[in-house]
């Protein structure tokens, strides 16, 4: 089961067995049915790295810094799971066949002989996970996420995440909570294999009581995955696509249109526990682990 799980782990590291797995994956499918078997996971990635973004609408009118990591799991729906192939002339498609979280990869016989689709890595639910530090001063907040570079196999994996937040109750008198609006942006690329750019707009609110902070948000975003890649071709195979060796380019939208977040927070001392739940076209369940002064 070890050698088949792709996930995007904590901090959006690629193992190098999971990568040549996805590369192989990738090169069993023809340009008119990658899209559909790579736009789950091209969600997932915008569902992880556009959430964690807030945890309080507060920011200092001084100085405040804090570093911290927001730990996430995605839930896949079950309409994620598979999706119905573009078949040569003359196949039907009467099962479909698994998108790259579903189970099984569909096998179609027709004229041509039979047209096989890869498996999936069987999940329903992915773990995700960034590590963020912010500073602020005069009701502004800079937030940024990063990772330096590691190599997998050959090829260079990059993650850099920004995001600016500014509290706009500070400008409304006798308003009984915080609120501020935030913009994200955060790109991970492997090189030579995805670009996944990710943009998000929210407003948020928050308010305390004692040491407990309750908020919540409302939030648009969108996901964009641009994957090159190499069919490995198959003189055997029942798709005249699939029978050369050819290399692809994609670009692929995710899902991710808009969400609901809410949320609370504990606050000790220079210790901040955060969770929330987002409910959007994949759900997640997001915990922060946060040092701040």
């Amino acid at each position: 089961m070890k050698k088949l799980i792709f996930i995007v782990t904590i901090f959006g590291l690629l193992t190098g067995q999971a990568y040549s797995q996805l590369d192989d994956r990738f090169g069993k499918i023809d340009e008119n049915d990658i899209i559909s078997y790579v736009k789950p996971m091209v969600t997932t990635l915008g569902t992880g790295l556009n959430s964690g973004g807030f945890h309080s609408a507060k920011v200092a009118k001084i100085f405040g810094f804090s570093i911290g990591i927001k730990g996430m799991m995605i839930f896949i729906p079950n309409d994620q799971l598979t999706f119905d192939p573009k078949l040569p002339t003359g196949y039907a498609s009467g099962d479909p066949s698994a998108t790259i979280w579903g189970n099984k990869g569909g096998i179609y016989s027709g004229p041509f002989g039979f047209v096989t689709y890869p498996d999936g890595f069987n999940q329903t639910s992915v773990p995700f996970g960034v590590p963020q530090a912010t500073i602020s001063t005069f009701g502004t907040e800079l937030l940024v996420r990063f990772i330096p570079s590691v190599n997998i196999n050959e090829n260079e994996f990059n993650f850099l995440g920004i995001g600016v937040k500014h509290n706009i109750s500070q400008w409304i008198p006798l308003i009984p909570l915080d609120v501020a609006v935030q913009v994200l942006y955060n790109k991970l690329e492997v090189t030579n294999l995805i670009s996944s750019t990710n943009l998000a707009f929210n407003a948020h609110a928050s308010k305390s009581f004692g040491v407990f902070t309750a908020y919540g948000g409302l939030q648009y975003e969108s996901s964009n995955f641009k994957l090159d890649y190499k069919i490995k071709g198959d003189p055997a195979s029942g798709n005249p696509l699939l029978r050369v060796d050819r290399n692809i380019s994609v670009d692929i939208d995710g899902d991710n249109t808009f969400r609901v977040v809410v949320g609370g927070a504990l606050n000790l001392a220079f210790l901040t526990l955060s969770a929330d739940y987002s409910l959007g076209s994949q759900s997640v369940f997001t915990g922060g682990l946060t040092f701040g002064f």
